[in-house]
C-alpha cells in the first residue's frame, strides 16, 4: 500500500485518506491484511411505456482480507454505492477446508449460486415487470460447502426466520445444474436450472414453482449467450403464469475498465430499450 501511494515519487493524499479510512472501517491493520479499493459507475438510459428516464449510479468496494497461521481467510468488505449514499454489502466472511460462513448484509448463497438461471445471462432484463424470480441483497448468514466430486451444497438463514432456503449446484465439464429451495415465512420456492457451454455457446434453461395450493405460480425460463471476442450477445424468454417477455442484448468491452451495454425488451405490448455505459477500477 505505501509503494502503491509513493509510487512514482508523487505524494497523494486523497490515496492515503482513502486507505486510511479502509483499514478504520475494517478495523485490521496494514501489516495484518491486505488492502484493496475497487469500484465502477455507469450511465444508463431507459426507455419505456412511461417515457426516457436518465440514470447513474456508482460504488466504492474496500476489502480486507488475512490468512491466520491455521489456515482460515478472514474477509471483510464494505460496499457503499453513490445514488443512495447507502451500503449496499457489509459483510464478513470466513472461509478454510470446512468451505466459508458468510455474515452480513449481501446476497445470500442461494443468489451467488444462481448464475444457471437463464434470468441472470442476460444484460439487464428491461421492461420485465414480475417475471424474474430470485433474492437480492439480504441481512443473515450464509454458509458455502467445499465443491466434492462437482457438487457444492448451501444454506442461507435470516433473523426470525424471514427467509431460510438451501440447494446445491453440480458441475462437471460444460455442464452445470442447480436445485434450490426457499421459504420466506409465508411462501416456498422451489428452483431448478441447468445450463450448458460449448466454446462460446452457452444455453439455459429453468423452472420455478412459488407458492402454495392454488396459489402456486409457474415460472418457466430459457436463455442464450455468444461471445465473439469482447462482444458477448444475449437473449431470455421468461414466463409467469400466462405473462412473457424476451429480450436480446449485446455488451461491449471497449478497454479493460469500459464497457458499453444495450437491449431491448418486450413484455405484452410493452417495449423498453435500454443503452447503459459503465467503468470501473
Amino acid at each position: 500500500m505505501v509503494a502503491t501511494i509513493f509510487s512514482q515519487g508523487r505524494f497523494d493524499m486523497r490515496k492515503i485518506l482513502l486507505a486510511t479510512t479502509a483499514l478504520v472501517a475494517l478495523n485490521v491493520s496494514a501489516a495484518s491484511a491486505d488492502i484493496s479499493i475497487s469500484g465502477s459507475a455507469t450511465f444508463d438510459i431507459d426507455d419505456n411505456a412511461s417515457g426516457t428516464t436518465y440514470t447513474s449510479d456508482g460504488n466504492i468496494v474496500i476489502k480486507g482480507s488475512s490468512t491466520t497461521d491455521s489456515g482460515l481467510t478472514l474477509t471483510a468488505v464494505q460496499d457503499s454505492t453513490f445514488e443512495a449514499n447507502a451500503v449496499a454489502d457489509s459483510y464478513i466472511d470466513i472461509a478454510g477446508d470446512f468451505g466459508s460462513v458468510r455474515m452480513g448484509k449481501t446476497d445470500n448463497a442461494l443468489d451467488r449460486f444462481d448464475g444457471v438461471l437463464p434470468e441472470n445471462m442476460d444484460i439487464e432484463t428491461a421492461g420485465a415487470s414480475g417475471v424474474t424470480t430470485g433474492p437480492g441483497d439480504t441481512t443473515g448468514i450464509s454458509y458455502i460447502s467445499p465443491a466434492f466430486n462437482g457438487i457444492t451444497v448451501y444454506a442461507t438463514a435470516e433473523a426470525n426466520g424471514s427467509t431460510s432456503g438451501f440447494g446445491a449446484n453440480y458441475k462437471a465439464g460444460p455442464v452445470e445444474v442447480m436445485f434450490q429451495n426457499d421459504d420466506d415465512g409465508s411462501e416456498k420456492e422451489t428452483t431448478v436450472a441447468g445450463k450448458f457451454t460449448a466454446g462460446p455457446v452457452s444455453v439455459g434453461i429453468g423452472a420455478a414453482d412459488y407458492g402454495t395450493g392454488s396459489n402456486k405460480v409457474e415460472y418457466r425460463q430459457i436463455g442464450a449467450t455468444y461471445t465473439m471476442g469482447d462482444i458477448k450477445f444475449a437473449t431470455v424468454q421468461l414466463k409467469k403464469g400466462t405473462t412473457k417477455y424476451s429480450n436480446f442484448g449485446a455488451k461491449y468491452t471497449v478497454a479493460p475498465g469500459l464497457t458499453i451495454s444495450a437491449e431491448s425488451g418486450t413484455q405484452g405490448g410493452n417495449n423498453a430499450t435500454f443503452l447503459s455505459v459503465g467503468v470501473s477500477f
